[in-house]
């Protein structure tokens, strides 16, 4: 469940709805048989790494296999409204979102801790936790240290500022897990100047959001 102050104005108002409906959406991403992901390499620029002064530096950035499905990068939906016209019906009313996609984490896979250089806030929806309760998360706060470990239950939702806290995830489960990801400025937050530098920062951080979406019409090309 999603701190209550984030269930307000209309970004609260799409939070409830993903989550009413996030059956629907996962039957709607379940049941499109050539789907076209991005791998982690397609995100190495966003990927900043860790204070000089943390000490837990085990492991790869990825040990195992993780990849996204576009769904929106800008303002560009990048799958056809037809095949995903719940999920859309929602986005299309979400106000300040930079990136939404659908991740999905193969079984014994383990994301290293890291931080994202982008900003903002992400949302993540599990629409699918892998069928068992070893697969989740943990988030640091960069001031406080202070950890958190989410445990992924299907239906369940989480915000955290990926360029503040550190995190890693890590799926033990004997299936893959399947999270919804909305990258975001948050509503509470907003003014105009400062939702324009966030935009542009994140988009940057990609060689421009445009450059993302190239990437992902040439691989659905190469199928």
């Amino acid at each position: 469940m999603l701190d209550k102050s984030f269930y307000h104005g209309k970004q609260g108002e799409c939070f409830i709805q993903l989550e009413k409906y996030f059956n629907e959406i996962k039957h709607e991403f379940d049941s499109q048989p050539n789907k076209t992901f991005l791998d982690p390499e397609d995100f190495s620029d966003s990927v900043r790494g860790l204070p000089d002064d943390f000490d837990d530096r085990s492991g790869d950035y990825v040990h195992g296999e993780w990849q996204a499905l576009g769904i929106q990068s800008g303002e560009k939906e990048l799958q056809h409204f037809n095949d995903y016209p719940m999920l859309y019906s929602i986005l299309r009313k979400f106000p300040y979102k930079t990136n939404v996609a659908i991740m999905t984490v193969g079984p014994d896979t383990k994301i290293g801790n890291h931080t994202d250089n982008e900003g903002g806030w992400r949302y993540q929806m599990c629409l699918d936790d892998g069928g068992g309760d070893q697969s989740g998360m943990q988030v640091m706060n960069l001031e406080t240290r202070e950890q958190e470990l989410m445990t992924w239950k299907t239906g369940d939702a989480y915000v955290f500022q990926p360029d503040k806290q550190i995190h890693n995830g890590f799926n033990k489960n004997t299936k893959p897990r399947t999270t919804l990801l909305i990258d975001f400025w948050k509503e509470s937050a907003y003014t105009k100047d400062k939702f324009e530098k966030y935009y542009q920062h994140y988009s940057e951080c990609f060689e421009g959001l445009e450059n993302l979406v190239d990437t992902y019409e040439s691989r659905k090309k190469q199928k």
